[in-house]
């Protein structure tokens, strides 16, 4: 057999193979995504780092009447100390809302951040560090900064990006 006819012959197989392999990928990137949605509607217990060593549990929230905002962020990022001074200006929205800010940095320079931004004044603001990154195991893949609102253990809404504090608060 000659080679064209090799090739000839080859070629529908390879493409075929191509396809099938193609659509699995398509497939199950499709039901992660459902995975991960159908997993964060409701408040996931997550155990998160304090920045005193302590543990919290996000389970503690889910029964909350308040809202529960998580923000997944990163202290290099501007948009990201952008919504902290943000903060800072609406802090009476901030009364009847816990707000974790959670990040998969160092603790150290968690703790330089928060110490730089002055977020301990902040009321209702907690600083948490997320080392073995389960909030992006949990939520899939994860931008800075996010956002997942709560209340009563139900996500209300979810944001990626910089947005308004007003926002993310509203009911």
């Amino acid at each position: 057999m000659n080679r064209r006819k090799i090739i000839f012959l080859s070629l529908p197989a390879i493409l075929l193979l191509g396809a099938a392999i193609l659509s699995f990928k398509i497939w199950s990137t499709l039901k992660h995504k459902d995975k991960i949605k159908a997993t964060t509607q409701q408040l996931p217990a997550i155990q998160l780092r304090k920045l005193d060593g302590s543990v919290l549990h996000t389970s503690d929230f889910k029964n909350s009447r308040e809202l529960l905002v998580l923000n997944y962020f990163n202290p290099d990022c501007d948009h990201c100390q952008s919504m902290v001074q943000e903060l800072f200006r609406e802090q009476t929205l901030l009364e009847n809302v816990n707000w974790l800010m959670i990040t998969s940095t160092s603790l150290e320079k968690t703790k330089r951040f928060a110490d730089s931004m002055q977020i301990a004044q902040l009321q209702n603001v907690t600083v948490l560090n997320d080392t073995a990154s389960l909030i992006p195991k949990t939520f899939g893949t994860v931008s800075v900064p996010s956002f997942y609102v709560y209340k009563n253990g139900e996500l209300l809404r979810k944001h990626s990006g910089e947005c308004s504090i007003a926002y993310l608060v509203k009911e």
